[in-house]
């Protein structure tokens, strides 16, 4: 395969179980537009044999490659470098556990192609939904997008949520900029920032499905979430009271924010 078109990063930690499904369940719904694609796993240092499955998943479908990161750092570093290791013009991503449909794939595109810079998956769109999931990391999820949107003065309902699609671009010109390792810290910073170099942000409603027992169990907390989203949301509201004193980078640009 030469240059593809799209790159596709997921970033796992002890997801063995889930890499072939996931693999098979994307290539499946891109259809003849997987000859284009990569797949990215990017093992953050799984001590469960990811690694070795990944591999031998890409045996039998190509677009499947491995990205090691080394040590775990944590799913936002993870993101980081499957984004430096992408070789697509449009870069996608998800999580591996299929809790979130890889038919929105193609709905994403089609709003990159239709203008937007970063396209954000919402669970609370109108259209949008989400199952399965505890009343504490919903009313955690839900509590933080509210505090990101009032004191970040970021004008979506899903901030922090980690499907998404974006220009090359976007990263290459704010990838510097982001710098936390954590969840929903990475997602946070990347979306500041993109709205202040005066990118196109905006969101589709998608569905969120918990993943079932035999897909393993989520690595994410919000109990863990909260003491690392209160300090990157701190920084970036100090950030945005200097940054407000000075003119933006792209002013011309900022009128298509949404």
């Amino acid at each position: 395969m030469g240059r593809p078109e799209n790159s596709i990063i997921i970033p796992v930690y002890n997801e063995r179980e889930n890499i072939a499904s996931t693999a098979a369940g994307i290539v499946a719904v891109l259809g003849e537009q997987a000859a284009g694609t990569e797949i990215l796993f990017v093992d953050d240092d799984s001590p469960d044999g990811t690694a070795a499955e990944i591999v031998e998943v890409g045996q039998t479908i190509p677009q499947v490659r491995l990205v090691q990161h080394g040590r775990k750092e944590g799913i936002g570093a993870a993101h980081n470098c499957g984004y430096q290791a992408a070789k697509g013009r449009l870069i996608f991503c998800m999580d591996a556990d299929l809790s979130q449909s890889p038919a929105d794939l193609l709905r994403f595109k089609h709003a990159l192609d239709s203008g937007s810079d970063v396209v954000v998956g919402s669970r609370y769109l109108d259209g949008g939904a989400q199952s399965g999931k505890s009343l504490a990391r919903d009313y955690g999820s839900r509590g933080m997008n509210i505090a990101t949107h009032f004191l970040l003065g970021i004008p979506l309902t899903d901030a922090t949520h980690t499907f998404r699609a974006f220009r090359r671009e976007v990263f290459q010109k704010i990838g510097t900029c982001l710098n936390d390792k954590g969840h929903p810290g990475f997602q946070i910073q990347f979306i500041f920032f993109a709205i202040r170099y005066g990118f196109r942000v905006t969101e589709i409603p998608v569905q969120f499905v918990e993943r079932r027992p035999d897909q393993g169990v989520s690595k994410l907390s919000i109990r863990r979430e909260i003491p690392g989203f209160a300090k990157v949301v701190g920084r970036l509201f100090a950030a945005r009271l200097r940054l407000a004193l000075l003119p933006n980078p792209r002013p011309s640009e900022t009128s298509g924010l949404h």
